[in-house]
C-alpha cells in the first residue's frame, strides 16, 4: 500500500469540530473534511466516507484518537491486509494481541486460518469482566478489537445494504458535501456503531493480527503504558511502593505500601484506583456529573 497522500485522506467529523480540524491538518483539501450534522455513531460516518471513494478502491478506516509508535510494522501490517482484500474479499478488521486481561476493550476471537496473520472471525465478543478477559488472554485465541478496517467500497456498501438498511436507505444518494442533505437524512439515519451495524453480522468478516503496539488511550492504564510507571521526584514520595502512577498537579502525593495503583491530582479532584479497574472511572463521572 503506497502512503497516502493527503487528497486521498477524508476526515468524517461533527460540525463543531471541521474548523479546528482545519487548523490541525492544513495540509487536507477542504472538501476532505466532511461535517457531521448530528452524533449518530460510526456506522453511518463510515458509510458516507466510504461513499466518496471508487467502487474497486479500498478503503482504510482509522480511529483518530488510537497511538501507534511504530509506523513501519504500521504499514507493513496494512500491506499484509491489503493483500487480504485482494485475495479474499470481505471486510477486514485489525486484531491486536493482547499484552493484558483489559476489561475496556472488545474481543476477537479468531476462527479459520486463511493465511499466516489472516483468520476468518469465529465471533466478536462484548467488554469482558476481569476474569473472562483473563480467560481470553490465557487461551490465546482473541485479539483486542481496534476498530480499525479495511475494505473495497463496493462490497462495504453493500453489505450496510444488507446488514442495517436504514443507513443505506437514507444515505445512498446523499452527497456527504452537501451539509444540507446530510441534516436531512441523519434526522433518520440510526444511531449505531459500524461494529454492531456491520461487522457484527456480515457473514464476509476477517481479522488480521496487527503486529505493532497500539492504544486507543481510553483510560489511565492506557497513559500508564505510554508514559511507564512513575518514579520518585520532587512532587512525588515513594516508600515501600511499587508500579505506581501518579500525575500531582499542585502539591506533593505520597504513596506508601500500595502496589498497582494509579493517583490523579486535578483541579476539580483527586482520582485514586487500582490499575485493574481504571476502566470504571467512567462510573465516577457519571455519579459526579448525572450523565447517563
Amino acid at each position: 500500500m503506497k502512503r497516502l497522500d493527503p487528497k486521498d485522506v477524508i476526515v468524517v467529523t461533527h460540525r463543531d469540530y471541521v474548523e479546528r480540524t482545519k487548523e490541525e491538518l492544513p495540509e487536507l483539501p477542504p472538501e476532505n473534511i466532511i461535517a457531521e450534522p448530528l452524533k449518530k455513531n460510526t456506522a453511518p460516518a463510515c458509510f458516507v466516507g466510504t461513499k466518496l471513494a471508487e467502487d474497486d478502491e479500498p478503503v482504510l478506516v482509522l480511529p483518530a484518537d488510537h497511538r501507534i509508535s511504530d509506523v513501519e510494522k504500521f504499514w507493513e501490517t496494512m500491506e499484509k491486509a491489503l493483500d487480504a482484500v485482494e485475495k479474499y474479499g470481505g471486510l477486514f478488521t485489525f486484531g491486536i494481541v493482547p499484552t493484558r486481561p483489559e476489561t475496556g476493550y472488545g474481543y476477537i476471537e479468531v476462527g479459520k486460518e486463511l493465511e499466516d496473520g489472516v483468520h476468518e472471525v469465529a465471533q466478536f465478543r462484548e467488554k469482558p469482566d476481569l476474569e473472562t478477559a483473563k480467560r481470553f488472554l490465557e487461551s490465546g485465541r482473541f485479539l483486542w478489537n481496534s476498530g480499525m478496517f479495511l475494505w473495497k467500497a463496493k462490497e462495504f456498501i453493500e453489505e450496510v445494504k444488507v446488514c442495517e438498511p436504514a443507513i443505506y436507505e437514507h444515505l445512498k444518494d446523499v452527497d456527504p458535501r452537501d451539509f444540507e442533505a446530510m441534516k436531512k437524512a441523519y434526522e433518520k439515519v440510526p444511531s449505531i456503531s459500524v461494529d454492531y451495524a456491520v461487522m457484527e453480522r456480515s457473514k464476509k468478516v476477517r481479522v488480521v493480527k496487527a503486529d505493532f503496539e497500539w492504544s486507543d488511550v481510553g483510560n489511565w492504564s492506557s497513559v500508564r503504558e505510554i508514559e511507564g510507571y512513575t518514579e520518585e521526584s520532587e512532587n512525588v514520595v515513594l516508600v515501600d511502593s511499587e508500579r505506581v502512577f501518579v500525575k500531582p498537579h499542585d502539591k506533593p502525593i505520597a504513596i506508601v505500601g500500595l502496589s498497582d495503583v494509579i493517583v490523579i491530582d486535578t483541579p476539580n479532584g483527586i482520582l485514586i484506583c487500582k490499575e485493574e479497574h481504571a476502566q470504571k472511572v467512567r462510573e465516577v463521572v457519571r455519579k459526579l456529573f448525572r450523565t447517563s
